[in-house]
């Protein structure tokens, strides 16, 4: 291994170690308050190494929520595509319920970075990088919804309106979990799989 190589090798690293503990502290009650200080006592390193990686709190921000989309993404290109297209749907709706179930940390980082100026801040290259992902997720998903569509399984409607439904049904039931704002004997899994079945009947036209 060259000098480079293990230096570059080192910097990865200690980037892994910042992301991983901003994340750990996004699991508190107080994680709105959290500053580069904490994140880099929390990864046992000086301040300005984090400086070195981020320019900024949302720019770690930005870059974890990068890193859990890919994640996502990676889960999802394990489906098997050419299955019946209401089963691919319901597999990677589950692959966005567990990865959001019972990860508060997750939960409130892309709530964080759905706030309206965020794109503002994190600066254009990770902006990019946001867009190319939801491109690939569209590459994915939408030749399998324009397939249901055309062998009459799924509704004829845009493309756009059918995702967008899919989509306002998952936040809705991985936002509601933990919450008392609706009284139900169910559990969260439970409710998950009533709101997929319901979005998934939502769609079909049998």
């Amino acid at each position: 291994m060259t000098i480079h190589q293990r230096r570059e090798r080192e910097f990865q690293e200690r980037e892994a170690r910042i992301l991983a503990a901003a994340l750990a502290l996004f699991n508190r009650d107080d994680w709105q308050t959290v500053t580069i200080d904490q994140i880099a006592a929390k990864a046992e390193i000086g301040k300005g190494t984090v400086y070195k990686h981020f320019a900024s709190k949302d720019e770690i921000y930005a870059k974890l929520v990068v890193e859990f989309h890919r994640s996502v993404l990676r889960e999802i290109r394990k489906i098997d595509l050419s299955r019946p297209p209401l089963k691919v749907i319901g597999q990677a709706m589950d692959v966005f319920w567990r990865a959001h179930a019972g990860s508060p940390e997750n939960k409130r980082l892309i709530r964080y970075c759905r706030c309206e100026d965020f794109r503002h801040v994190i600066g254009p290259k990770v902006s990019q990088e946001l867009d190319e992902l939801d491109e690939q997720f569209a590459a994915l998903l939408d030749p399998v919804i324009e397939r249901g569509i055309r062998e009459g399984v799924i509704v004829k409607k845009p493309i756009q309106s059918i995702i967008l439904g899919l989509h306002a049904a998952l936040i809705g039931v991985v936002e509601m979990e933990g919450l008392d704002c609706l009284k139900t004997p169910l559990t969260s899994e439970q409710q998950y799989k009533e709101v997929r079945e319901f979005a998934l009947r939502g769609i079909s036209r049998r």
